[in-house]
């Protein structure tokens, strides 16, 4: 299966260096890293497992050529998704898969609008992945994906993508519910995300050591939990113990939506948290809570926004 990976951040270089070092034939379109991998390759560090080094990397500027692939992993942020409108059809064939590994709502549905006829899987990503410099890439913990199908799909195709990831050692688990696996990562990525850019970017630890921090993001999981219930997919018994225990062995990990704020960089505010409200809205719930942290968040944006557009180039 030739593989195709379009985002080369930490989720896309981390896990497609994974596949290609267990063999599978994997090609990747880089932008800014393009001279650094070209020369070292990925360095990939886990303090839990083995580090490695993938060299040489087969990185491109442009998908013209990169080739058609068998399988597509988008790992771009939600905030580039009308770049896809260009970059995709390259890499497509007639049977090409598409798996999205992104956070928030919508992004299978808008892949579904824009590229009908075409299997759109998607992937929920359970690991603490920094991009430390250009080509390297940390996973302080866990690693996880959790597989589903937007809408009807052969399952023989999960399961054939989900083999693929546990032969490069990555836990994966075939759902069959995509949309309840989203609102389950939904309930970490709401408040952890958000509090950490709207308390002055903090880390996570940061946010369980301080008692009104942590009862906002408890308060904020609770919310997210209502209203996946209210559309039929409530969470498992215990599941937000579940993800405080596992947010307390992370330690001080800064969340990707802090370091890209830090960086000056668009942040996912419609696709985590605006998304998620309107379908609250929309039955009729009331979320103050994510209401508050939304308004936030998307005031900073924009004035982050605002700033970049007066920056000289």
């Amino acid at each position: 299966m030739k593989i195709g990976v379009v985002g080369s951040g930490a989720v896309g270089s981390y896990y497609g260096a994974r596949l290609a070092r267990a063999g599978c034939e994997v090609v990747f379109l880089l932008r800014s890293d393009w001279e650094v991998v070209g020369r070292s390759g990925f360095s990939i560090e886990e303090p839990t497992k083995e580090s490695f080094q993938h060299y040489p990397v087969r990185g491109y500027r442009r998908t013209e050529e990169m080739g058609r692939c068998d399988l597509v992993i988008i790992a771009l942020k939600a905030t580039a998704r009308e770049a896809l409108r260009e970059l995709l059809p390259p890499l497509l064939g007639p049977e090409t898969a598409v798996l999205a590994l992104q956070n928030g709502l919508g992004n299978e549905e808008w892949l579904a609008q824009e590229f009908p006829n075409r299997a759109i899987l998607g992937g929920i990503v359970f690991a603490c992945l920094t991009r430390i410099a250009p080509g390297r890439i940390k996973n302080s913990g866990f690693g996880k994906i959790e597989l589903g199908a937007h809408g009807r799909l052969d399952t023989a195709l999960l399961e054939d993508v989900a083999a693929l990831f546990e032969r490069a050692e990555v836990p994966c688990a075939v759902v069959e519910s995509l949309e309840s696996a989203r609102w389950r990562k939904l309930a970490w990525n709401i408040p952890f995300n958000g509090v950490s850019v709207a308390a002055g970017g903090v880390d996570v630890a940061e946010i369980l050591r301080d008692a009104e921090l942590r009862q906002l993001a408890v308060g904020l999981m609770e919310e997210v939990a209502a209203v996946a219930a209210k559309h039929g997919l409530p969470f498992p018994e215990g599941w937000i113990e579940r993800l405080m225990a596992d947010t307390a062995r992370m330690g001080p990990y800064r969340p990707s939506t802090l370091l890209d704020f830090l960086a000056g960089r668009t942040i996912e505010v419609e696709a985590i948290w605006g998304e998620p409200l309107r379908r609250a809205h929309r039955a009729g719930m009331l979320t103050p809570r994510l209401q508050t942290i939304y308004a936030l968040l998307r005031a900073l944006d924009r004035r982050e926004e605002s700033e970049r557009d007066l920056t000289p180039s």
